[in-house]
Order: structure tokens, then sequence, then C-alpha cells
């Protein structure tokens, strides 16, 4: 069997047969909800995890969270493992979410990932040729986003999450895993000879060879034929749908890292919004942040909505640091805000966020 490797760990590639679960088309609603859309939109991420597995449970927390999100000023909430084959909730999450955040004037954008770790199950178990295969033959549990098989199983979890009434798409981990960790199968390697015409296993690699340089230009342009891919779907079901995605804070380094080029993806008008994580609770690293962001999407009608983090890997926030954070965003003139997450936007939280917001005289 091949070794299989996701965040330093190496797994055994067993595979098996699961079959996906689709969104039954009858949740397509005939008209949209008559959601609140503004100039300014303040947004939380939140997990189908949040929600017990009882849907009796989890529609009384349901209701209650919304409620506080709504008196708080936040106008969307962008979900993450909403289809029914993701959360195996055994009912159905997202209509439910949709329907209760609508009666609520919430908009609802179920979460795409589509480099983030895969489960080896159904359409992964037949197509290991869609895995990030590393430099030693090791596999990641990672779509290779430059293959088009890969990109095509990422459009259709998007085809299946617009089934449904939601109000906008929202992409997260539309990257590489961090380290320049691309594939370097056959078919892939085959396919930059056939564009470049040299392999990048036979050069140094560093930013000293040209060929190492192209490489890494080469897989984020197959990012971005994804994004471009997802905006035409998106758009081709409702113009009026939002296509938002969260990036990492530099639109400079984040090509080179990761493959992903937000700055193009902004100039080429390929988003609706763009939700740079700036995980700090450092004011002025976070305004600078911001003004690079604004930067990169200016004249290209690309709203920014940084990302302010309450808790997370790289900070930890207090109430008064986020709203020190939402002042900073809207006096920086951004479209709103994205707070992580729904796991630590406690009451506190939201009870600063919500003075910010009057103080501020911001929209949802």
């Amino acid at each position: 069997m091949a070794r299989l490797k996701s965040s330093g760990v190496v797994f055994a590639l067993a595979l098996g047969a699961v079959a996906l679960v689709g969104a039954s088309s009858a949740h397509t609603a005939a008209q949209k909800a008559p959601v609140a859309r503004s100039a300014q939109l303040r947004a939380v991420w939140i997990h189908a995890g949040l929600f017990p597995a009882d849907r009796a449970e989890a529609l009384a927390r349901m209701r209650g969270l919304l409620d506080d999100y709504a008196a708080a000023g936040i106008g969307a909430v962008f979900c993450f493992d909403s289809l029914p084959a993701q959360n195996g909730k055994g009912w159905d999450f997202l209509a439910t979410l949709i329907a209760e955040a609508h009666a609520r004037h919430v908009q609802v954008h179920p979460v795409i990932s589509p480099g983030y770790t895969v489960p080896l199950a159904g359409e992964i178990a037949q197509h290991p040729e869609w895995l990030i295969t590393g430099m030693k033959g090791e596999i990641y549990r990672n779509l290779n986003l430059a293959n088009a098989g890969a990109r095509r199983y990422v459009l259709d979890r998007v085809a299946e999450a617009l089934q449904y009434d939601v109000d906008g798409i929202h992409l997260d981990y539309t990257r590489f895993p961090v380290g320049q960790t691309y594939s370097y199968d056959r078919q892939t390697i085959d396919a930059f000879k056939q564009d470049v015409g040299e392999s990048p296993l036979e050069v140094a690699h560093d930013g000293g060879s040209i060929i190492w340089c192209e490489w890494i230009k080469w897989n984020a342009r197959q990012v971005t034929t994804l994004v471009r891919d997802i905006r035409t779907a998106v758009k081709q079901k409702d113009a009026r749908l939002t296509l938002s995605a969260a990036v990492f804070p530099s639109p400079a380094i984040s090509p080179v890292e990761i493959g992903q080029d937000w700055a193009a993806w902004a100039r080429a008008g390929l988003l609706d919004a763009l939700c740079p994580m700036l995980y700090t609770s450092d004011a002025r690293l976070f305004r600078q942040y911001v003004k690079d962001a604004m930067q990169a999407a200016k004249g290209s009608g690309v709203r920014v909505l940084p990302g302010i983090a309450c808790l997370s890997s790289h900070n930890k926030n207090t109430p008064a640091g986020v709203a020190a954070e939402v002042a900073i965003a809207e006096e920086e003139g951004t479209g709103g805000e994205v707070f992580f997450s729904g796991y630590s936007l406690d009451k506190s939280f939201l009870e600063a966020i919500a003075a910010a917001r009057r103080s501020t005289g911001a929209r949802r």
C-alpha cells in the first residue's frame, strides 16, 4: 500500500467505497428569501459540529445562536460541513439552517474547502490519482488541485450546495498545503513539462531555479482555474449569489507558499468578497494587513471582509480587542468583517461587536 501523509502523520492508504448522499433539488426555493443585502456585511464562520445530532436539540441551539447573531448585527453565516455526506446527522442540516437563518434575515453560505483533507471513500477511493503525491511517492489526503478530475470533484460539491436556497458559496482552503506541497505524480509532471519543457524534479528546488519559479506559478494558476470555474457555476445558477473566499494574510507570500494567488483573483474579478484571515491581537499589524488587502483589491469591485479571530491557533483575543479591530476595519473602508469562529464567539464578544456596530453606524 502507498504511504499516506497528513499533518505530518503517515497513514496506510485504505480505500473503501461509501456512497455520497446528494441534496435533493426539492430544497431549492422557487424564489430567494428576503435576506438583507448591502455594501456592509458581518459574518461568522460556524461548523455543523456546533449543533447536536438530535434534530430537536440542534434546532433549539440553532435558533438561539441565530437570534444572538442577528442582534449583534451579524448578517451571514459561513458554514463548514453543511452538506449531508459531510455531517452525517441523518436529517437535512443545511435546509434547516437556511430556513431558520432566513426567518431572521441572516444569509447562509456553505463552505467548500477544495484543498482540505478528504475522506478516503466514495469517489476518492475510486480515484487515488486525484490525491497529492509527494516527491518520494508518499500520498497526502489532500486533493491535487492541478488535477482536472480533482477539480471536477470540487465542482460537484459546489453544485450540490447550489441545489439549496443558499445566498452564496464561501471557499476555504482553496490552496495547496503549506510548504509548497505540490503533487509530483506522473500526470501532473507531464502536464507541466508540456507547458514549460522541463520537470521540476530535475532542477534545484529553490528560487534560484527559473524552472522551479515557473513550477510555483504554474500550480497557482491551476488553483486560479478552479476558482474561475466555481465562479462560473455559481453565477450561472443565480447572478445574485455571492462568491467569497477565506485567504492567507499576505497577497505576496500566499502564491509562493500555498499556490493561492488571491490578488490575481481580485484583479480578474473572480470573487465578490475576499476574507483575509488576519488572526492577530496586534492592532498595528491588523491595520497594516487590512491596508494591504484593500490595496490588492483596489479598483476590482471585490469587497474586503477581514477575518477577525476571537480565538485561533495564532492568537487569543479579548472582546475589547475584537471591537478595536472592527473599528479599524471600518476606518479603512472595508466591506465588513468575518468572525472566527462560532465556537468562541460567546456573548461577551457579541456584545462588543454590537457596541462597535452602534458606534460606527455599520450596516448589515
